[in-house]
Order: C-alpha cells, then structure tokens, then sequence
C-alpha cells in the first residue's frame, strides 16, 4: 500500500511538472520567477549564457543517441532529410518561429531573440568541440549530463525576464486570442513539433520520454541551487500565478 501511494504521489507530482515546465529543453521560463539584475547588459549576459547552455547540453543529450529532446527531436529530423547542420536546421526552425511570432502579434522581448540566437549559434561549435562518446557508460554520463545543464541554462537564461522563449511567447498569444489555458497549449505544441520530428526520422528514443519528465524534477530543486550559488539571489518557481496572467511575472524581492 505504501508503494502504491508512493508511487501515486509520484505519478502526480510529475505530470504536474509536465504542466508547469513543459517537456525537455523547450521549459516554460514563466515557471521561473526573475531576478534583478543591474542593467540590460547583464541581463542579455545571463541570456547569452543560459542560450549557450541550453546548447551544449542539448548537443551531449543527441550525441548519447539515445532519444533527444522534444525540439531536438525535430531538428535532428531535419538534419537527416535535408542534410543540413544542427545549428543550420536550429537557424532555419528560428525564422520559422520568429515569422510566426509576427504574423501572431506575439509579445516579443530582448530574450526572446537572443536565448535562441545563443543556442543556435552555439551548435556551430559544441558538436566540434564536444567529442562522441564510445561506450554505452559514457552515453549515460553525456545524456544524464546534459539534462542538468539544460536545466541549468534554462534557469539562468530565463531568470533575466526579458522575454519568453520564443515558442513559449506563440502559445502564450495563441492561449490569449483563443481563451485556452497556456499550459495546454504549450503540451499540444510540444507533442506537434514532436510527431513531425518523429515522421522526419528524427532521434526520437527512450531519452525523450525520460528528458521530458526528468528535466521539470530537475530544474524544480535546481532553482534554489542556481539562485544562490551562481547568482547570489535566490530563484524560486511560481508557476500558477504567471502562467494564468500570461505575460506578467511576478517579481521577485530581494
């Protein structure tokens, strides 16, 4: 009886964070209070390195070629029908997005340019720099890795707020003209790009399933961690309050 109420807890707590973080590296920043940083300087500084990353641990996570993430999913589909890069499929998905973005009259922020910039930018490099793992251990150690520093990114990109992801701002706008809850259409949005990525071949594996529930456990206890030993302040979540007012934060106190 223990077991299954353990196991009933579990369960739940972890679609609950499936709601409030989303699935793999594409998190809800809105689930992340902000931060004050002293000027906009710093704060496109934390984009560009939370960007960067989101990068690096998203290249460890397919380079352990056992199941990207969500959006990698597709980008690797994309790669693989067309030949490009993973950082010219990442180029060509951001000009998708930031097409939609104007056509949708979403809200767009400094960061809603720069964090996709620095990912997409990124990949030109991580894939040269970072090497193949050659056995199933170095695998495990690249794709556990790299779950813990997009969750890393995420928190310190996100925590500038000045701007949502650029996905997230699409289904934030869609969510507002069509009165749905944003959470729901971020879930429908993630499973989308997560079929066309699967019908193009992509690197879809037991690694995504286990990305999209482990990365919203690890990035929920990494926010206290993240807050007060790399940025001296302490980022807590809150998602309910933020996600239900669409584009406010709440802000944090010092």
């Amino acid at each position: 009886m223990k077991f299954l109420n353990a196991l009933e807890g579990f369960l739940w707590k972890t679609s609950r964070n499936v709601l409030n973080f989303g699935l793999g590296r594409r998190i809800n920043f809105t689930a992340i209070k902000k931060i004050s940083v002293p000027n906009i300087g710093a704060q496109i500084f934390l984009n560009i390195a939370g960007g960067a990353l989101i990068s690096v641990g998203a290249t460890m996570i397919i380079l352990a070629d056992i199941g990207a993430t969500t959006t990698d999913v597709l980008l690797t589909g994309i790669s693989h029908q067309t030949g490009l890069s993973i950082a010219a499929a990442s180029f060509g998905l951001l000009t998708i997005l930031l097409i939609l973005l104007i056509c949708v009259r979403a809200k767009v922020g400094v960061g809603t340019i720069v964090i996709p910039l620095a990912v997409s930018t990124t990949f030109i490099y991580s894939f040269s720099l970072i090497p193949n793992p050659h056995n199933f251990g170095a695998q495990l150690i690249y794709f556990l890795t790299g779950l813990f520093v997009i969750s890393l990114g995420v928190g310190i990109g996100a925590s500038a707020g000045i701007g949502m992801g650029a996905y997230e701002s699409i289904c934030h706008r869609i969510a507002e003209v069509r009165d749905w809850h944003p959470q729901i259409v971020r879930l429908l949005w993630e499973f989308i790009i997560l079929s066309i990525g699967i019908s193009l071949g992509g690197a879809f594996g037991i690694g995504t399933l286990i990305a999209a529930v482990a990365t919203g456990w690890i990035l929920k206890y990494m926010n206290s961690a993240i807050g007060d030993y790399l940025l001296g302040r302490r980022i807590r979540t809150n998602c309910e309050t933020p996600l239900a007012k669409g584009y406010e934060y709440a802000q944090s106190k010092n």
